[in-house]
């Protein structure tokens, strides 16, 4: 089984998404996962074999679509948030950002970290998807894979690449 998957590379990908849809449904006191069952299918995939992998073009079209979608669900109502308090706290969204990342270069620097290693910590420390797929961009530069997904918090490692 795991063969055929390694060598179909969409099949996992509908196989996964298969999966993951009906279980994310099952309601258990009144909650369920919904469609983040997916990722823990594909997770679940992931850490039966390092080579189980999609190509690079559908994590790619994933994330473009996930921002885009994100865009489109808070776009309308971003003027009308800022017009209340919005501007206040997307200045404090944003000071909280830039503290973050100057205080991982302090980091960085002081403790001699990679430049990968630096971006590997400040894409864990604030879970945003657009930057965590930055630090995960070129993978062969890197010397060992990315196994954490920031947004399962300390249940994200898998044995495999994710």
């Amino acid at each position: 089984m795991i063969e055929i998957l390694r060598s179909n590379p969409l099949l996992l990908l509908f196989v996964v998404a298969a999966l993951g849809y009906p279980l994310g449904r099952i309601t258990v006191r009144g909650t369920s996962l919904g469609v983040a069952a997916v990722l823990f299918v594909g997770l679940a995939f992931g850490s039966l074999d390092p080579d189980l992998g999609l190509p690079e073009v559908i994590y790619q079209l994933g994330l473009i679509i996930f921002v885009y979608t994100i865009g489109l669900s808070s776009g309308p109502g971003f003027f009308a948030a800022l017009r209340r308090k919005g501007l206040r706290d997307n200045l404090l969204v944003a000071g909280a950002i830039l503290l973050a990342t100057a205080l991982t270069a302090a980091a960085a620097l002081a403790l001699g970290f990679s430049p990968a290693l630096a971006a590997g910590v400040l894409a864990g420390s604030l879970p945003n998807t657009p930057r965590r797929a930055s630090g995960t961009g070129q993978p062969h530069r890197r010397r060992r894979p990315n196994r954490r997904n920031p947004s399962a918090g300390p249940w994200g490692g898998t044995p495999g690449p994710t």
